[in-house]
């Protein structure tokens, strides 16, 4: 049997400060989710480029292109990572 020290898990390493959180992959790739109260926006920062998010009554969306937080963050965080992540549930 294989034990945990011999096929050791990856991890996405958070960090917290403020209104500000950075999640770092093996690899040492981040992305940086940052509030934004006086503009009413979260802003998440990654390896593909920055995004600004909006509350649109039932979701925040990209202030571009209109994509869910959520969404866009499991994308990011799946190319980053280089596996599947799912932050919507």
């Amino acid at each position: 049997t294989a034990s945990s020290e011999s096929s050791p898990r990856k991890r996405i390493d958070p960090q917290r400060t403020g209104g500000l959180l950075e999640l770092t992959f093996p690899g040492g790739s981040k992305i940086v989710l940052n509030t934004q109260p006086p503009l009413h926006e979260l802003w998440l920062a990654a390896r593909a480029g920055g995004y600004h998010f909006r509350w649109a009554g039932d979701a925040w969306r990209d202030t571009r292109d209109g994509a869910e937080f959520f969404a866009r963050l499991s994308g990011e965080a799946s190319a980053q990572a280089g596996k599947a992540l799912d932050f919507n549930s």
